[in-house]
């Protein structure tokens, strides 16, 4: 700026230009450190894919039956990427948002939408939401809380190998419409509740979702109980492994390297027309810190259905090995042992095995977050 227009402006000279510029400058940079100070947006995600083989897969289209080889997505951990983002409202309230989608690394396909409904962009979160002293509130589509509680009690972190297998992905659910609340923690206690609104007209059950969850969470040790419940088209519990009530109890305990496992699961659909329509799941597993980078991981599951159905187990072994704190590779194996009645596929989802066969598994492969 020349030194004319300085002795101007010092003077109160009156520049049309110059005077409005300044003062837009000025109010622009006050705004912008104003929203940064306010607000947070983080872009974030994760990309896992490897090498999967399962033993003992049957090719519908020709009726034979052997060991299948490809690329596994999401065998570890889902894909995903999203945008997550806070703001200050001042004394203590923030507002909070999160779109997330998954995706499988192995063929780009989005995965986790909802059954017969169009395929969504977010199709794990998209919530919006409120967060205080009073606790958190959420709007939208989101995690139903198996999903992220039964995480947390599962010794795989809810791999394929892991504690969907035997449940065939009853503990993966997202569900749309949702409300939920988590309150703040007292002195180590949590609760949890959700509802998932059917949105049907003149009635309340069909479509609907909800359940209720309280946590206890110390240094070393953690325990939780969980009850919930998802409704079919005509507000029943009518498949099992769909659309039924769920109890879980279990907990965590910590030994210096040693983290220890166990849970139980009851899940029962009374209006089940054929089939079992009572399921008692229960796990024990161990990870095991043997140095900062390199993780090993055992675990047991066992499924027993009523109506003569039997029972099966699941056992598996892995291991993570950390090559930063974004990237690992992991490695794992495991074998479904079904009984003569019972037909799990090794890795999970909602996949449906042959009848009476055993199944073995493994996969290795890299996952990557940012």
């Amino acid at each position: 700026m020349s030194k004319t227009v300085l002795k101007s402006l010092r003077a109160g000279s009156r520049l049309p230009l110059v005077k409005p510029l300044a003062a837009a400058i000025i109010l622009a940079a006050t705004c912008a450190g104003q929203a940064q100070a306010q607000t947070n947006v983080t872009i974030y995600g994760r990309v896992d894919a490897g090498i999967d083989y399962n033993s003992n897969q049957y090719n519908a289209s020709n009726g034979q039956r052997g060991g299948q080889w490809g690329t596994g997505g999401n065998s570890w951990g889902t894909s995903m990427f999203g945008f997550k983002g806070t703001e200050d409202l001042g004394g203590g309230l923030k507002a909070i948002f999160t779109l997330e989608n998954g995706f499988n690394a192995g063929n780009g396909a989005i995965n986790g939408s909802s059954p017969g409904a169009p395929a969504q962009i977010w199709s794990r979160r998209s919530f919006v939401g409120l967060s205080g002293d009073f606790g958190t509130v959420k709007i939208g589509r989101d995690l139903t809380l198996p999903s992220d509680i039964v995480w947390s009690l599962d010794p795989t972190g809810q791999q394929n190998l892991g504690s969907a297998t035997l449940v065939k992905g009853r503990n993966w659910p997202q569900t749309s419409n949702q409300v939920q609340y988590i309150s703040p923690s007292f002195n180590g206690f949590t609760a949890q509740g959700a509802y998932g609104f059917g949105e049907v007209a003149g009635a309340n059950k069909p479509n609907s979702s909800g359940g209720l969850a309280l946590s206890y969470v110390q240094s070393n040790y953690s325990l939780i109980a969980m009850y919930d419940v998802a409704n079919d088209n005509k507000g029943q519990y009518s498949t099992l492994f769909t659309n039924s009530k769920e109890l879980t109890l279990g907990g965590t305990v910590n030994i210096d390297k040693l983290k220890l496992y166990a849970a139980y699961q009851n899940l029962s659909a009374p209006q089940t027309v054929t089939g079992p329509n009572k399921a008692n799941h229960f796990w024990v597993g161990a990870n095991y810190q043997l140095t900062p980078a390199l993780t090993l991981i055992a675990a047991a599951y066992h499924v027993k259905l009523n109506q003569n159905v039997g029972s099966a187990n699941l056992f598996m072994l892995g291991t993570n090995y950390s090559l930063s704190k974004r990237t690992l590779l992991y490695a794992s194996i495991g074998t479904v042992r079904n009984g003569s009645n019972t037909n799990f596929q090794v890795e999970s989802g909602d996949g449906t095995g042959l009848t009476g066969q055993n199944q073995n598994a493994f996969y290795t492969g890299v996952s990557h977050s940012f």
